[in-house]
């Protein structure tokens, strides 16, 4: 069992190198890193180089999900990932200490996780956690969680999950078994950012594979909300995916995907 693990910079360079989260990472045999520059920084490339994390640089900008798919396919063509490995998606910004990379590498190893998410916090000290999971939202959800800062999707799991939701989960920090991934053909392209993870957690849920939360693999998600801010191309973006989402038809694979064309072509 391999661990890839895939991690997308939109200029967020910096932030990867001053967190170390790609040090911490390349200490273990079980985990490779690719690590794919959507407007390619030179001291990027020197700080993957040195911490030996794939670094790929992107001849034009692509949205997150055509990021992470791509990054799934050089996992899979280029380096021998096979079904049974994991593919997990991380935010550029997410810090995850050598306590919790081992214990994620135990969980994978010791348990069958089909779709997990990890718990993520805030802070540092693990006192306030992030909505990376949450209830299914209808139209009516984002637009009161926008203006009204309406709550009702959110979820207070301190006490764990309730068995009888069905809840989704952020693309911040999920693990996805590497055959699930290409089942599903990855992300759905027509999402440029946001919504891909509602999308992709319903499809899973739509196949048989509900989400897993794994409790006790932690991490750090210092987000910026960019969508929050009036007007800009994020909210843009955001509002885009919400429509999309929310009027568009659902099936299990992604609508559209370069990961079908690939697999028939590599095959």
């Amino acid at each position: 069992m391999r661990i890839f693990i895939s991690i997308v910079s939109h200029r967020h360079h910096d932030v990867i190198i001053n967190l170390g989260t790609i040090k911490a990472l390349s200490k273990y045999d079980e985990i490779t890193v690719v690590c794919r520059d959507n407007d390619p920084v030179g001291k990027l490339k020197k700080y993957c180089d040195k911490y030996n994390a794939h670094y790929l640089a992107n001849g034009h900008e692509q949205g997150f999900s055509a990021n992470n798919n791509a990054n799934y396919m050089h996992c899979k063509f280029e380096l021998g990932m096979e079904e049974d490995d994991y593919f997990i998606l991380l935010n550029p910004d997410v810090f995850i200490t050598q306590r919790n990379i081992l214990e994620l590498i135990d969980v994978l190893k010791n348990q069958t996780i089909n779709l997990g998410v990890g718990n993520l916090f805030l802070d540092r000290e693990e006192m306030v956690q992030d909505d990376n999971i949450r209830l299914y939202p209808k139209f009516s959800s984002f637009v009161k969680t926008y203006l009204l800062n309406d709550r009702s999707t959110m979820v207070n799991r301190k006490r764990g999950l309730a068995n009888n939701r069905e809840y989704w989960a952020s693309c911040a920090f999920m693990i996805i078994k590497a055959d699930l991934y290409n089942q599903l053909n990855g992300l759905d392209e027509r999402y440029y950012m946001y919504c891909e993870d509602i999308d992709f957690s319903f499809r899973a849920n739509k196949a048989g594979f509900p989400l897993q939360y794994l409790e006790n693999v932690k991490a750090v998600h210092f987000r910026r909300c960019a969508s929050k801010q009036f007007m800009s191309k994020y909210f843009f973006w955001h509002v885009q995916s919400v429509f999309k989402y929310s009027f568009s038809k659902k099936q299990e694979t992604a609508l559209t995907s370069r990961l079908e064309y690939q697999n028939r072509y590599k095959k």
